[in-house]
C-alpha cells in the first residue's frame, strides 16, 4: 500500500509540474517546440443504475458479496465490513486481534461465511460477522461452501481440500497449485491450475480438461455441466463442453482485474479491466454497463440478480448498481 500511495505522490508532482510547464511556455510568442497537454484524467462512466459509494481512500478492497439486496460484506487490506442497506453505509467488523489482509469472501447465508487470505489462518463466522473463529490451517486462497459445513478451498501450497465441519479439518484432494474453484453441487466441480481439472465424484479422481498455460483464472463459474466460463487477468473465456475446450470473449491480457458472474446459460456480467458488461447470449455479445476509473483496480463483481449488483476494488470506493 505504501509503494501505491508513494507512487500517486510522485505521478501527483510529475502532473502539476506538466501543467506550469505548460502554462509558462503557452505565454510566449514564439514556440519552436509545442508543449503537449497532458492527458486528462479519467473518469468513471457510470451507466443508468450506477451509484459510486466513497468508503475510505486509504483502502483497497479485494472482494465483496452480498448475500441478498440488502445484507452485503467487504475485505480488503486490514479489513472486513458489513452493509445492511444495499452498500449505501459499512461499518468495520473485525477486531483489532486479527488486523490483517484479506482478498476472498464466501457466504451461504447471512449468518454463516469466511473470509480467507491470511498468512496462516481464516475466518469462519456463524452469526453474519458478529464473531469469527480463527482456523489455523494454512494460507488458503479462496474457499467455496455448499452449505455451513461442505465445502471446497485451495490451500497454498497444498493444492484442492474438502472439508464437512465448516473448515475445521481438510481433507487434500490434489497437491496441484490452484487459482480457482467450482463446484455445481458436492460431487460435481472444477479446479483450475496450469490446466483445468474435473472431478465428478468429489475429488476422488479427477479428468483434465483445456489447457491454462496462458490464462490462470482465478474466476470460474458453470451454470450446468456443459456451460461455463473462465476470466484471467482480463481475458475471459467461455466453454460450451464442460470446460473441453475455450473460447475467448474478452481478449484484454493486459487488464488487472477480471471475474465473472452468471445466473443461467445466457444472462450474466462480466468484469475485465476497468470495464463491466451484461449479456444476454452467454457472452457472445456484451453490452458495456459502465467504465471504472476511480478505483484504480477492480478485482470483483458480485450481483444478487439481474437488478442488483456491486463492485470493489483499490481506491476505497464500492460501486452499487440497481436497474431502473
Amino acid at each position: 500500500m505504501a509503494l501505491n500511495i508513494l507512487m500517486y505522490h510522485i505521478k501527483k508532482r510529475i502532473a502539476t509540474f506538466a501543467v506550469l510547464c505548460t502554462v509558462v511556455f503557452s505565454c510566449t510568442k514564439h514556440q519552436d517546440n509545442p508543449i503537449v497537454p497532458t492527458q486528462p484524467e479519467l473518469f468513471d462512466t457510470l451507466g443508468v443504475g450506477w451509484q459510486r459509494i466513497k468508503i475510505d481512500t486509504t483502502l483497497n478492497f479485494e472482494d465483496i458479496f452480498f448475500v441478498n439486496n440488502q445484507t452485503g460484506f467487504l475485505c480488503g487490506d486490514k479489513y472486513l465490513g458489513k452493509s445492511t442497506d444495499g452498500g449505501l453505509t459499512w461499518t468495520r467488523i473485525i477486531p483489532d486481534s486479527l488486523n490483517q489482509g484479506f482478498i476472498n469472501l464466501f457466504f451461504v447465508d447471512a449468518n454463516n461465511g469466511w473470509a480467507f487470505g491470511g498468512a496462516d489462518f481464516f475466518l469462519r463466522t456463524k452469526d453474519g460477522g458478529s464473531s469469527w473463529q480463527k482456523i489455523n490451517r494454512g494460507h488458503v486462497q479462496e474457499g467455496q461452501f455448499l452449505d455451513a459445513n461442505n465445502g471446497y478451498l485451495i490451500v497454498y501450497p497444498g493444492g484442492l481440500y474438502k472439508t464437512s465441519d465448516g473448515g475445521v479439518t481438510l481433507q487434500n484432494l490434489n497437491t496441484s497449485s490452484g487459482s480457482g474453484l467450482f463446484f455445481l453441487n458436492q460431487n460435481k466441480g472444477w479446479f483450475a491450475g496450469s490446466s483445468l481439472i474435473k472431478t465428478e465424484n468429489a475429488g476422488l479422481s479427477f479428468t483434465q480438461m483445456a489447457s491454462l498455460f496462458a490464462v490462470y483464472p482465478y474466476a470460474i463459474q458453470f451454470t450446468d455441466e456443459a456451460h461455463g466460463w473462465l476470466s484471467g487477468t482480463g481475458n475471459v473465456y467461455r466453454t460450451v463442453d464442460g470446460g473441453a475446450t475455450l473460447e475467448v470473449i474478452v481478449n484484454n491480457v493486459s487488464a488487472a482485474g477480471g471475474d465473472i458472474q452468471f445466473f443461467d446459460n445466457n444472462n450474466g456480467f462480466v468484469l475485465s479491466g476497468s470495464k463491466i458488461y451484461s449479456t444476454t447470449d452467454g457472452g457472445k455479445t456484451l453490452t458495456q454497463l459502465c467504465a471504472i476509473h476511480k478505483a484504480t483496480t477492480l478485482f470483483e463483481i458480485h450481483f444478487t440478480d439481474l437488478n442488483h449488483g456491486w463492485t470493489a476494488g483499490h481506491g476505497g470506493y464500492v460501486y452499487r448498481y440497481v436497474k431502473p
